[in-house]
């Protein structure tokens, strides 16, 4: 599959190692990522809305996930050896008991649509089972991952697993791409999004959900969100966030902003302290991806 040679460094806390992708692979998915944490307690991060797709094999015992609409972690569930979690419009809560391991691959909902080849409806606001998708092979390939003894060797399995779906599932519509490539430059801006395809409301939003998760609205709020988180994050005040994003005022930002991550943006700034987009702490590269949780 040919190697590749850009490698960052992993994340803050962890031991691992992070890499993109073979080449043909770049375009669907944004990287992989190896972890082995090594906390001497129990740590609980409020994973964010994003608008990507995240599929997590984990090769020992102790983490647990959530959906959550607050930051209340009831109905923790042990995450399955290998897990999808599609584009969403509420948080997530993962919870681990310090020393995990495993590995994560972070890809765009087109990517998805593509390399498993169902409509990606399937996945919307939900955690799904890896072996819903690809049936016994994918346990088999969360096991498969975790005999190989390193990270450059499981990096290059996926790799060639991923290399041989390529031609498995259909092509993305370029509308829809173009589609989402407007609601992120212009910060949520559906009419303009919409009137770029050339089709109706109605089956731009049949489109969305087959081939992204979200309708057109949940993928602009998405965005929108996360504009908003990078401006909070530099220091911004509220008012002017809200202006430059597009809110009707700060109420209707600081509605939006607890309705999607469970925290006030005041909250939101104090647990990231500052950090900026695609830190240590965060999935992927120019996004707001996770902050950690007190207690």
């Amino acid at each position: 599959m040919g190697s590749v040679d850009v490698h960052e460094p992993p994340p803050a806390g962890l031991r691992g190692a992070r890499r993109r992708p073979a080449a043909a692979l770049r375009p669907f998915i944004v990287n992989y990522t190896g972890f082995e944490t090594e906390f001497t307690a129990p740590r609980r991060r409020l994973e964010l809305p994003t608008g990507f797709v995240t599929l997590v094999f984990t090769f020992t015992e102790g983490l647990w996930v959530t959906r959550t609409e607050g930051l209340a972690t009831t109905r923790l569930r042990p995450a399955s050896r290998a897990m999808i979690s599609g584009p969403r419009t509420v948080p997530a809560i993962g919870v681990h008991s310090g020393a995990v391991r495993g590995l994560e691959v972070n890809m765009s909902p087109l990517g998805a649509y593509r390399l498993f080849g169902i409509p990606m409806a399937h996945f919307e606001d939900a955690h799904v089972d890896l072996l819903d998708v690809l049936g016994p092979s994918g346990g088999h390939l969360a096991d498969r991952l975790q005999s190989l003894p390193s990270w450059p060797e499981r990096f290059a399995l996926l790799d060639e697993v991923f290399c041989g779906r390529l031609e498995r599932g259909p092509a993305a519509a370029p509308e829809v791409r173009g589609a989402l490539a407007l609601l992120w430059a212009d910060s949520g801006s559906l009419a303009r999004a919409t009137a770029e395809t050339g089709w109706s409301a109605r089956n731009l939003r049949a489109r969305f959900r087959e081939q992204v998760g979200l309708s057109p609205k949940g993928m602009a709020r998405v965005f929108r969100l996360q504009h908003a988180l990078r401006l909070l994050s530099a220091g911004m005040a509220g008012a002017q966030v809200a202006a430059v994003c597009g809110f009707h005022d700060q109420a209707h930002l600081s509605r939006e902003v607890k309705a999607m991550t469970g925290l006030s943006p005041s909250g939101f700034v104090r647990l990231r302290g500052g950090l900026p987009p695609g830190s240590a702490l965060d999935r992927l590269p120019g996004r707001i991806t996770s902050v950690v949780l007190a207690g």
